[in-house]
């Protein structure tokens, strides 16, 4: 019975700690797009069925409390506006969605998100149709519509990386063993 107990007092944790760190990415998530979004430019183009690239061929990246990011993924039917860090590693998800590889300016960009409720945890709930934008830190808008969705093996890398996408979103599933991937093409 004191077994019993413990284990289940062990679960209540770490449900609290779960929603807890959800909250909290939720929020740095939103402070950093604030910060972000100040330092846009007023005048936002839209590149539709072209690409788009920096003086230098290379994404553009703006500084927040020392991570880089590339810009903004919105997704208007979950209620979601999140920062996009730069590079990928496990304990940056746990601050904000991350390129995970890809290029926003080739049509090829694939983002990560933890699943927290507040990242990626609901991109489950996504239909065909349903619009998704990005916007860069140069304030260059990419809109898109998802076309696909599939549920991913964990480990192969092959399939989440093929396809004839413009961008791709993903999370892993709650047992951790899949990975939720919305395929997205780019719209006028």
């Amino acid at each position: 019975m004191a077994l019993g107990t413990i284990l289940v007092l062990s679960a209540l944790i770490l449900v609290l700690y779960n929603r807890w760190d959800d909250q909290r990415a939720g929020k740095a998530a939103a402070d950093v797009v604030t910060q972000i979004e100040k330092q846009l430019p007023n005048q936002q183009v839209s590149f539709v069925g072209q690409t788009a690239q920096t003086d230098n061929g290379k994404t553009s990246e703006f500084s927040v409390n020392g991570h880089s990011y590339i810009g903004i993924v919105k997704i208007p039917s979950l209620h979601l506006t999140l920062p996009v860090l730069n590079k990928w590693s496990y304990p940056l998800l746990r601050i904000a969605p991350c390129r995970y590889q890809g290029s926003l300016q080739k049509g090829t960009l694939i983002i990560a998100g933890h699943n927290y409720q507040r990242h990626f945890g609901l991109l489950h709930c996504l239909s065909i149709g349903d619009s998704v934008t990005f916007t860069d830190v140069n304030g260059n808008v990419y809109r898109y519509r998802v076309s696909g969705m599939e549920t991913i093996p964990k480990q192969d890398v092959k399939q989440m990386e093929s396809g004839d996408w413009d961008l791709t979103l993903f999370t892993c599933t709650l047992d951790g063993q899949r990975r939720v991937t919305i395929r997205c093409k780019q719209i006028p």
